[in-house]
């Protein structure tokens, strides 16, 4: 799968708040990283922590812009909070040879 399909699959499951369909994107050994610099290893984990926001019924991430390479995917993110206020975000794909998820970081916008 390439970089840009991988990253609509992300987020049309985020959307569908399908955890099956979202965790099969990623590796068995990827990384993702938080914002703060939390790091989760390993599928396993990165299933917890989806489960998590899952049940904290958090905002449903809206992508504004992509920018595709050829095993990488950048994509800058709204969401919209429960005060009115919005969250941008960046979120950058790193795929493996088979185009699942390797490493994904997080960055947010200060300020």
């Amino acid at each position: 799968m390439n970089a840009e399909k991988v990253a609509e699959r992300y987020f049309a499951s985020i959307k569908a708040r399908d955890i099956e369909s979202l965790v099969a994107l990623y590796a068995d050994d990827a990384t993702f990283t938080l914002p703060n610099g939390k790091q989760f290893a390993g599928v396993t984990a990165i299933r917890e922590m989806h489960l998590g926001v899952f049940a904290a019924s958090a905002p449903i991430p809206t992508p504004l812009a992509m920018v595709v390479g050829a095993n990488s995917v950048a994509v800058e993110i709204a969401a919209r909070l429960p005060d009115g206020t919005t969250r941008h975000t960046a979120n950058f794909y790193h795929l493996n040879g088979d185009g699942r998820i390797q490493r994904l970081s997080v960055y947010m916008q200060s300020g």
